[in-house]
Formats: C-alpha cells, sequence, structure tokens
C-alpha cells in the first residue's frame, strides 16, 4: 500500500475550513476569489478545476492483490462570445485533464474498466475536448469540435458523473457501444418538440481522447453516423423516459470470423428506459433499463444490457447524498468467441457481466466522498471472479 498518498485522501478534511458559504462560488473551494472569479466570468471567461483521488483494492479473485491509488486533475474553461463581445449564444469549451498513479491493473481482462476516470493511459496532461456549442433557440444546439463523451453525461442520472462522480465502472459511467470512443471529432446536433428530444450526430469513428488537438486526418477510418430520440412522460403519475437510437458506422475493424481478414460497416441500435418508482418533490428512487443490440463482427459485442436503481439519500436524512445499484453484461462478438476457442490457448472468450454499488456523501457542495464495491466475472474463461473495493475523493475548486 502506498501510505505516502493517504494525505490526499485526508486533506480535503483540513481544507474545509477554507470555504466561504457567505459569497458566490460557495459550491467551490475557492470561492470567488475575491471578487475575481465573477469578474472574469462577467467578461465571457469561465475557470473552473477538480481533483479526483482514488483508492481500489482487489478483495478477492486478483492474481494481482494490488491496491492502487490514483490521482487526477480537471481544468475546465470556457469561453462565452456574447459576454466576450464577440458574437450571442456561443460558448467555446475545453477540458484539461492529468493523470497520475497505476489503475486497472489487477491482473484480469475485461471490456469493462474498474476506474473510469483513468481511461486513458498517459503520464502527460492532455486535452480532452475542445468545441464550440452554438444555441439557436431554447429547443436547438449544436456542438462541433473535439468532443469528451464522458463529460456530456457528467449531469445524466446513473448513466454518467464524467468518470468522477457516480458509478466507477465504464459500464455505466459511458457504456460501451463499440462504435462510439469516449472522445471523437464531429458535430451533434440537439433539438426539442413538445417532451422528445431528438439527438442527430456525425463524427470520426477514431479514439482521441488522450491525443493532442491536431485536428488532422479526419474520417480517414470511416465515418459515423447516429440518430436518436428520448420522451419525457408520465407513467403511474410519476416521471419516466423512453428513448431509442442508433448508431452507424463505415470504419474497418478485424474480421473475428477469420482473425485476418479486415471487415467493414458495424452498428449499434439502442433502447433506454427510466422511470422514478418513488418521487416527493426532489426526493427519488428511480429504476433504469438500457439494452442494445450490435453486429458482433467487426463490432467486437453483439449485445449489452445495464440496468439498474438509484436516487438520492432522502431515506437517511442526507438529500444531498447520492447511490446507485447496478448490473451489466456484454455479449461479447459470437465470431470472436468461435475463433478464439478454435485456437490452442487453453482458455475461452466468454461473456462479461458484473456488478457495481456506490455510496457517494457530500461532505460539503464541494467536497464528496465516495464509497464504492465492484464484482466483476472476467470474459476470459481461466480468470477468477474478482472483488474491489475503492474509495474516492473530489473537490471542485
Amino acid at each position: 500500500m502506498k501510505f505516502l498518498s493517504l494525505p490526499f485522501c485526508l486533506a480535503p478534511l483540513f481544507l474545509s475550513s477554507l470555504a466561504n458559504a457567505s459569497q458566490p462560488y460557495s459550491d467551490t473551494l475557492t470561492g470567488d476569489w475575491g471578487g475575481d472569479r465573477s469578474h472574469i466570468k462577467d467578461n465571457g471567461l469561465s475557470l473552473d478545476a477538480e481533483y479526483t483521488n482514488g483508492y481500489q483494492s482487489a478483495v478477492s479473485g486478483s492474481p494481482s492483490n494490488s491496491n492502487e491509488f490514483t490521482h487526477r486533475f480537471d481544468l475546465f474553461a470556457a469561453l462565452d462570445t456574447e459576454n466576450a463581445g464577440l458574437w450571442n449564444n456561443g460558448t467555446f469549451r475545453t477540458q484539461l485533464i492529468y493523470l497520475n498513479g497505476d489503475a486497472n491493473d489487477f491482473g484480469f481482462s475485461s471490456l469493462s474498466v474498474p476506474n473510469s476516470a483513468h481511461y486513458a493511459d498517459s503520464s502527460s496532461p492532455f486535452f480532452s475536448s475542445l468545441y464550440y456549442t452554438h444555441k439557436f433557440d431554447d429547443n436547438t444546439n449544436l456542438l462541433f469540435g473535439k468532443i469528451d463523451a464522458f463529460e456530456l453525461l457528467r449531469n445524466a442520472p446513473f448513466y454518467g458523473g464524467a468518470t468522477r462522480h457516480g458509478f466507477m465502472n465504464i459500464a455505466f459511467s459511458a457504456p460501451p457501444s463499440g462504435v462510439t470512443p469516449p472522445s471523437f471529432i464531429g458535430g451533434i446536433l440537439n433539438h426539442t418538440i413538445g417532451d422528445t428530444r431528438i439527438t442527430a450526430m456525425i463524427y470520426d469513428p477514431r479514439d482521441r481522447y488522450a491525443d493532442n488537438l491536431g485536428f488532422n486526418d479526419w474520417f480517414d477510418d470511416g465515418v459515423n453516423f447516429s440518430l436518436g430520440a428520448t420522451h419525457s412522460f408520465k407513467l403511474f403519475d410519476r416521471s419516466s423516459t423512453f428513448g431509442m437510437s442508433g448508431t452507424y458506422s463505415t470504419e474497418e475493424g478485424v474480421d473475428y470470423s477469420s482473425l485476418g481478414e479486415t471487415a467493414k460497416y458495424k452498428y449499434n441500435i439502442r433502447a433506454q428506459a427510466t422511470h422514478n418508482i418513488y418521487e416527493n418533490n426532489d426526493d427519488t428512487i428511480a429504476v433504469y433499463l438500457r439494452a442494445a443490440a450490435a453486429d458482433g463482427n467487426p463490432n467486437i459485442i453483439d449485445g449489452t444490457f445495464v440496468g439498474g436503481f438509484g436516487g438520492n439519500a432522502f431515506f437517511f436524512d442526507r438529500p444531498q447524498d447520492q447511490w446507485g445499484a447496478g448490473y451489466y453484461y456484454y455479449n461479447l462478438s459470437n465470431a470472436l468467441q468461435n475463433s478464439i476457442s478454435d485456437l490452442p490457448l487453453g482458455a475461452e472468450l466468454k461473456d462479461e457481466q458484473g456488478f457495481e454499488i456506490y455510496y457517494a456523501f457530500q461532505a460539503t457542495p464541494w467536497l464528496t466522498f465516495t464509497a464504492d464495491a465492484q464484482y466483476v466475472t472476467p470474459a476470459v474463461s481461466t480468470q477468477s471472479k474478482v472483488a474491489l473495493f475503492g474509495l474516492r475523493t473530489n473537490i471542485v475548486f
């Protein structure tokens, strides 16, 4: 165990006295910087930062029996073109990420990533996004540039958290589809008609998460098209949603039926539903279901299921706290599984599944402690089921 990292977990307890709740930005550790923060924002520029400390331990099943401490720093900048005296209804956004520490090295192979905050393996800071948003009216907006898909889901209930909040496993923070990378170059158009939100996307299929900001080689690997719609309604007098989306990609990949050729064209079709099984003002408990079907060749998956329950902890008289319990199942490519079973490896590739539960204790508006437990059944038949325990600290500056 790396005991020298323990102060990073405990430091927020001592820093809490620095917060000034009587001034603007009381939901951040550093407050309003003596009024400078508000002044800068009034002139168009918003600056924010977060620090996330993680600890994960393999409780059972892992051959490495490792304990991992990790650190992550996120810097955010946004330029409001109207306040900056340029043009109306536009915003430029970017995010800089720095990662430190070993993560996700527990001696087993999986499509899911137990600590999605360290999805990238980079020792240097990188820009995960740089894009422009234009709001045409209250119902329509357009995003284009290098877009961080993790961050787009930051405030989404259950499926989301931007890898720093909510679930730790990527199965929930950004459920893999086999066609959408965590960061991509492209455009997203959102339009709302009544209670229905329609989203259309065109983007480069290449994963650019930890790449630099060189906007070159656009669409050299193909092009992805996506169209989806989500409808909000009442069921049993409680809030519910139902959505469908489909993504088609021309990207080439390995032909899993031969493992020596390439195959082209893959897709993912997804259905998602949510329903509040308990609802009283802002206090909710909801059920979430998400199922997808895919081509399985060259897509590494034939289908997925991710679902569970989540809400705020009003039953502990802690409505600011959040919790979630979820299960995921990956039906991996049958073509790939059959090809591997024909090889003299002494192991087979099976479908992967797992369970995760977390509780996020919000000590202050800017300080959150999360306890997390995961149980993973790896895809490789010779690997044991693994139980992981995790702790996470997040500080909003």
